[in-house]
């Protein structure tokens, strides 16, 4: 028989090195253990924010041939000094052309359909106005890279005494699906003509539309008692008043109750939070935020405003709280 090798005894390199190599089994159970919570968890999230739902009901509400008009008494922060005045919500569903990203003439192919939100604000800052009008377009069905409940694109312009400033934003646009684009116009030097284009991150939500999200209407919409997490596209209103750039904020949206939601943005311009206050039937009745702007409901109809221009329509505004404009009012 061949002599029997005698094994070298092990170095204390080696002993580390096949101790490393044989983990303890235990260790490994915890781990084990602790990526399925995880897990699991993730999967809970998920499964407690969904997109909105464009139903029947949905479309017996808002495709009836008519918008929804509402007014407001409104506070807005400006100046280190609350300021009061009046705000209106337009909202109504139309064809949005999905490569121009504008309202669709004849609909059909190569658009899709939309829920369009009007905010505008009137109010006075000592001698002179501030008009602001914003507008939000979400998407209620897949849309390219445009989910149902996606903002697909916002406006928004600041008319005061001193200029003029312009904004619009489009989301996921056909030629760029990862991106967001922005294009900005401002009596400011330093502001100026501008354009931008930013990443487009996953189930990322425009500050703008979180009125639309607070109603169930856009966004992603966790269970009752439950919150999601999400990028947020900061306010077009909040860039251009403070002079803030284009930016992705982080908010978590909490559907505290039936008639109550919370949106908390984490933003390197100020954090703020809203509170939403809504009715049995999803309207919202009160809005406040952290620095003092605030909405609060005075009358809502339903009608086909576009059509009633003639001085005799004024009177319509009675059924939506507002009161016709004569000589020496702004």
């Amino acid at each position: 028989m061949p002599p029997r090798r005698r094994q070298k005894p092990q170095t204390a390199h080696a002993r580390a090195a096949s101790h490393r190599a044989a983990p303890d089994p235990q260790n490994l159970l915890r781990i084990a253990a602790a990526l399925l919570l995880l897990g699991v968890l993730a999967a809970a999230a998920t499964a407690r924010a969904t997109p909105p739902t464009y139903d029947a009901r949905f479309n017996a509400q808002w495709n009836d041939g008519q918008a929804e008009l509402a007014s407001y008494d409104l506070t807005y922060p400006r100046y280190t000094q609350t300021h009061t005045g009046t705000a209106v919500t337009v909202i109504v569903t139309e064809p949005h052309n999905d490569a121009k990203r504008v309202k669709s003439d004849r609909g059909g192919a190569g658009s899709f359909a939309a829920l369009k939100m009007n905010l505008v604000e009137d109010f006075p800052t000592g001698v002179y106005d501030y008009n602001l009008m914003t507008s939000v377009f979400v998407a209620t069905e897949h849309a390219g890279a445009l989910g149902p409940g996606d903002v697909a694109k916002y406006t928004f312009s600041s008319q005061e005494w001193c200029g003029q400033v312009w904004q619009q934003t489009a989301f996921r646009p056909q030629d760029a699906p990862a991106t967001v684009h922005t294009l900005h116009h401002s009596y400011f030097e330093s502001e100026g003509d501008a354009k931008q284009h930013l990443p487009h991150p996953d189930h990322g939500f425009a500050e703008d539309a979180l009125i639309l999200w607070a109603r169930g209407l856009a966004g992603p919409q966790p269970e009752l008692g439950h919150s999601v997490t999400a990028p947020l596209f900061r306010a077009a209103a909040i860039q251009r008043l403070r002079h803030a750039p284009a930016a992705w904020d982080t908010v978590t949206l909490t559907r505290d109750s039936a008639t109550q939601a919370t949106a908390q943005v984490r933003s390197d311009a100020g954090d703020r939070t809203y509170h939403f206050t809504l009715d049995a039937q999803g309207m919202l009745i009160k809005l406040e935020r952290s620095d003092g702007y605030t909405l609060t409901l005075r009358g809502v109809d339903r009608m086909p405003y576009w059509g009633q221009h003639r001085n005799a329509d004024q009177r319509r505004l009675k059924s939506i709280g507002l009161e016709p404009r004569g000589p020496g009012k702004m």
